[in-house]
C-alpha cells in the first residue's frame, strides 16, 4: 500500500510512503491518521490524505513511514471536509492548512491516545518480586485508583511509558471518555427580552437542524448578548452544543465570567494566551463532549464539537477575524461554511455590520435581524464634534473637551478616551536638522516609550535605547512628535490628579491577570479616566462611562486603504457606544481637524447604517469588495528588484492568450510597492487583481499558483496570495 502524505512544509504537493509492514488490522493506514515519517535529514508529522495500491515512482525511491502516531483520525470528518475546502478557496498548501487545524502539540510526534485515554486500576494482588521500581510506581498509583487520566498520571510524576508492564499484566485496563449528556443547568435567569430581541431568538428556534444565516445588526448596548445567552439556552434544552466566537482575548475572560454566571453547564474557553499544554487538553475535552459552551477566538473555530447547534460570532465585522499571515482564511467566513454543514444555524452579531455582511442581506443570502432600542432604561448617547483647528490643546486633549471630562468627574462618572497609538509618542524628531527616529529595518518612524524608555518599531518588533543626541548632527535637541496612550496618560494624571487613570493598550495587558485587574478597579463603579487603543471600543460594557471620546479621528480619514472609510465608521461608533450604557444618558465626542466631512456627518446625523448605505453605493460604482472579488500577491525579498521581477513575470503570464476567457474582466494593477515597502530586512511589493466574478478569479488563482510554484525565483523568495484581503498592504 502506498501512502500520499501532506507535510507543513509550505510545498504544494503530496509525498508518497509506503505503509509499514505490520499494517493490518487496527494498524491499517486511514486517511486523516497523523505519521512520523522521514523527510530529509530529519523526521516531520505528517498527515494521510490518500491510498493507493499503485504508484508511478520507483520503488527504490519510496521510505516507509517511521510510526502510525493515531489509530482513529483526530479530526471528524466534518471538520477535515472543511480543512480541505478552506486550502482549496484561499488556495494554501494543502500540508500547511490541515496542520493548522491541530494544536501545536499534536504537530509533534505526540500519541494522541495518550491524552484520551483514562486508565484503569484492576483489583489483584499484586506480586513484585525484586522489582521494586514497579512495586513503588503502582503504590502511587493507588493514591489515583480506581480511575486516571493523562493529567492526573503527570500530577505524581509517572510517565506512560512506566505502565506497560501493568497493561501487559491486565493489571491496568483502558477506555475513552464517553461524551456527557447536555441539559440546560441555569444558574440564575435570564432578562427578559424585548419584542425585537424575542424575534430573533423564536426565529433560531425554530430555524434548529436547518442552515441559515442570520445578522443581528443591533446599536451598541441594545442587548446582543442577552440574545446570544437566550439561544445558548434553547440549544442546551434540546441537547446541543454552542460554539461561540470573540475577535479579542480580552473580550474571553469577560464574557466567560458572564456565561459562568448565568450557566452551570460546563464552559470551555479556547484562545492564544493558553499555554499549549492548556490547548491541547481544551481542544481534546471539547472532542470528547466534556463542555456544553465553548468560548473562543479565531482558531477555536477548528474545535471538535460533538451535537454542535449553533454558532454565534459576536463583533462579526472585527479585522482580527482574519489571519493575516500564513494560512491567510477569515474565521467569520470559515464559521458560515462551517454551520452550512452541519445544516445549523450561524448568528453574526454588531453593532457596525461590515459591509460584506450587508451586501449578503441584500442579495437575501443573510436574513437581517434589527435591535434599535439600547436594553433597559439606558438611553442613545448623543454626539459632539470637536473642531480642534484653532483650539488650544494639551497632548491631543482641547479645552473643550477638558472642560467636558472635569464635569462628568464631579459628578462621580468615569470616561473614557481612545486614541489608537500606543507609546509615549509616534515619533523622537530632531529640532535641529528634522531627522526623525527610524527604524534600520522598516520604512517606519519608532515609537517612543518612556515605561522603561525605549525606541520600538511596533511593525517588526526592533527595539533600541532612547539617544541623548541626534546621530547625524549631535544636537540634543531632541522632541517627542505628536501624542501615544502614554504620553496622554501622563497629562491626564497632571490634570486631573485627583483622579486615577487606567491605561488599557497592549503594551499595559502583556502581563497575566493585567486587564481582568484593571477592568475590576472600573466596574467597581468610582471615578476614574479610561484611556487606550481600539481594545477600549471592543464590546466592553461600562455601565458608569458616561462620555466617550475620540482623541484623533482623523487618522483613517484619507487612508490609501479603499476600506478605510469602513474602518474609521466602526471605531468611531464602536467607541462611541461604551458612553451612557446604564440609565445616565451618556455622550460621544469626536475631535477632529475635518469637521465637515461627509463620514463624519452621515455617522452623527443619520448612524452607521445610513454610511453603509452609501459606501456600499460607492463600491458598487468603484467594483470593490463586496461588489467585486479581490486577490494580492505579495513577495518579499532582501533584493527589491527580485520582489518586483517576479511579480511583474506574473502580470505577463496574466496577459497570455489563453487564461483570456478568465481574464476579460480583469483589473490588474501593479506591481507595485507594499505600502511599507521594507518591513523587517525585506522589501515588500504586491500585485493587486480585482474580479466581478469569483469562479473566475478563483480559476486563475489557481493557474498562477501552479506557475510561481515552477518558477525558480519563487523558490529563493517569500511569496503568499492573500484572497478577500482585509488590508492592502
Amino acid at each position: 500500500m502506498y501512502l500520499q502524505i501532506v507535510i507543513a512544509t509550505g510545498l504544494r504537493q503530496e509525498f508518497t510512503y509506503l505503509a509499514p509492514d505490520n499494517a493490518q488490522g487496527q494498524n491499517l493506514p486511514k486517511i486523516g491518521l497523523r505519521v512520523r515519517v522521514p523527510f530529509g535529514r530529519s523526521e516531520r508529522v505528517g498527515l494521510i490524505v490518500g491510498l493507493s495500491e499503485t504508484t508511478q515512482i520507483e520503488l527504490s525511491k519510496l521510505k516507509p513511514i517511521t510510526e502510525l502516531l493515531d489509530e482513529t483520525p483526530l479530526l471528524p470528518s466534518e471538520l477535515w471536509q472543511l480543512g480541505l475546502w478552506a486550502a482549496d478557496y484561499y488556495q494554501h498548501p494543502l500540508g500547511d492548512a490541515l496542520m493548522h487545524l491541530l494544536p501545536a502539540k499534536l504537530r509533534q510526534p505526540l500519541p494522541n491516545h495518550l491524552i484520551q485515554l483514562n486508565w484503569h486500576i484492576a483489583d489483584v494482588e499484586a506480586n513484585f518480586g525484586k522489582a521494586k521500581k514497579q512495586q513503588a510506581i503502582w503504590q502511587k498509583l493507588q493514591q489515583l485508583a480506581p480511575e486516571f487520566n493523562l493529567s492526573q498520571l503527570q500530577a505524581i510524576g509517572i510517565k506512560p511509558s512506566q505502565l506497560k508492564p501493568f497493561l501487559d499484566k491486565e493489571w491496568l485496563t483502558t477506555s475513552y471518555p464517553k461524551p456527557q449528556m447536555v441539559t440546560l443547568q441555569l444558574a440564575q435567569k435570564g432578562l427578559e427580552l424585548n419584542l425585537e430581541q424575542s424575534k430573533i431568538v423564536e426565529h433560531l428556534v425554530t430555524a434548529q437542524g436547518a442552515f441559515s444565516c442570520n445578522l443581528l445588526n443591533g446599536v451598541t448596548g441594545s442587548g446582543k448578548t442577552e440574545v446570544y445567552f437566550h439561544a445558548i439556552a434553547h440549544q442546551l434544552e434540546v441537547g446541543k452544543r454552542t460554539l461561540l466566537l470573540v475577535p479579542e482575548i480580552g473580550l474571553t475572560p469577560q464574557l466567560l465570567q458572564r456565561l459562568e454566571q448565568r450557566f452551570n453547564n460546563r464552559v470551555l474557553a479556547l484562545h492564544s494566551d493558553l499555554t499549549e499544554h492548556q490547548r491541547l487538553n481544551a481542544w481534546q475535552q471539547a472532542g470528547l463532549g466534556q463542555a456544553d459552551i465553548i468560548i473562543g477566538t479565531r482558531s477555536a473555530l477548528f474545535t471538535p464539537i460533538p451535537e454542535l447547534g449553533l454558532i454565534i460570532i459576536d463583533e462579526e465585522h472585527d479585522q482580527a477575524y482574519k489571519q493575516q499571515e500564513g494560512f491567510r482564511y477569515h474565521g467569520r467566513d470559515l464559521a458560515i461554511k462551517r454551520a452550512a454543514d452541519a445544516n445549523i444555524p450561524i448568528l453574526l452579531g454588531s453593532a457596525t455590520p461590515s459591509l460584506e455582511s450587508l451586501a449578503n442581506v441584500q442579495r437575501g443570502r443573510f436574513s437581517q435581524w434589527l435591535l434599535t432600542q439600547r436594553a433597559g432604561q439606558a438611553s442613545s448617547q448623543s454626539y459632539e464634534v470637536v473642531d480642534l483647528r484653532n483650539q488650544p490643546q494639551q497632548a491631543g486633549i482641547s479645552e473643550q473637551l477638558q472642560a467636558m471630562v472635569q464635569i462628568q468627574l464631579e459628578l462621580g462618572h468615569q470616561v473614557l478616551l481612545m486614541l489608537n497609538r500606543r507609546g509615549f509618542a509616534p515619533s523622537l524628531q530632531c529640532q535641529s536638522c528634522g531627522t526623525a527616529a527610524q527604524c534600520p529595518a522598516c520604512d517606519a518612524n519608532m515609537t517612543l516609550h518612556r515605561s522603561p524608555p525605549r525606541l520600538h518599531c511596533h511593525h517588526c518588533e526592533h527595539q533600541q535605547v532612547v539617544h541623548l543626541y541626534c546621530p547625524h548632527c549631535q544636537s540634543n535637541q531632541l522632541k517627542p512628535l505628536g501624542q501615544g496612550t502614554e504620553r496622554t496618560e501622563e497629562q491626564l494624571t497632571s490634570l486631573f490628579p485627583n483622579t486615577p487613570v487606567h491605561r488599557i493598550d497592549r503594551d499595559t495587558t502583556r502581563k497575566k491577570g493585567s486587564l481582568k485587574g484593571m477592568l475590576e478597579q472600573v466596574h467597581g463603579g468610582d471615578p476614574c479616566i479610561l484611556v487606550g487603543t481600539q481594545m477600549l471600543a471592543k464590546g466592553h460594557h461600562f455601565p458608569n462611562v458616561t462620555l466617550a471620546a475620540i482623541l484623533d479621528a482623523d487618522a483613517s480619514l484619507f487612508s490609501s486603504d479603499f476600506r478605510g472609510p469602513e474602518k474609521l465608521a466602526q471605531l468611531l461608533v464602536q467607541t462611541a457606544g461604551r458612553a451612557g450604557r446604564a440609565k445616565i444618558p451618556g455622550t460621544a465626542v469626536i475631535q477632529t481637524y475635518q469637521a465637515d466631512h461627509p463620514t463624519i456627518n452621515i455617522l452623527v446625523s443619520q448612524g452607521y447604517n445610513a454610511f453603509a448605505e452609501q459606501e456600499l453605493a460607492s463600491r458598487q460604482q468603484s467594483g470593490l469588495p463586496p461588489v467585486g472579488h479581490m486577490a494580492l500577491f505579495h513577495a518579499q525579498a532582501k533584493d527589491a528588484t527580485q520582489a518586483f521581477a517576479l511579480l511583474h513575470w506574473l502580470g505577463q503570464q496574466v496577459q497570455n492568450p489563453e487564461l483570456q476567457p478568465l481574464t476579460k474582466a480583469l483589473l490588474m494593477f501593479g506591481p507595485m510597492p507594499a505600502f511599507m515597502a521594507r518591513r523587517a530586512h525585506y522589501y515588500r511589493a504586491q500585485l493587486q487583481l480585482q474580479h466581478p466574478n469569483r469562479n473566475q478569479l478563483q480559476q486563475l488563482l489557481k493557474k498562477l499558483c501552479q506557475l510561481l510554484d515552477q518558477h525558480p525565483a519563487a523558490r529563493k523568495m517569500r511569496w503568499s496570495l492573500d484572497i478577500d484581503p482585509q488590508e492592502l498592504g
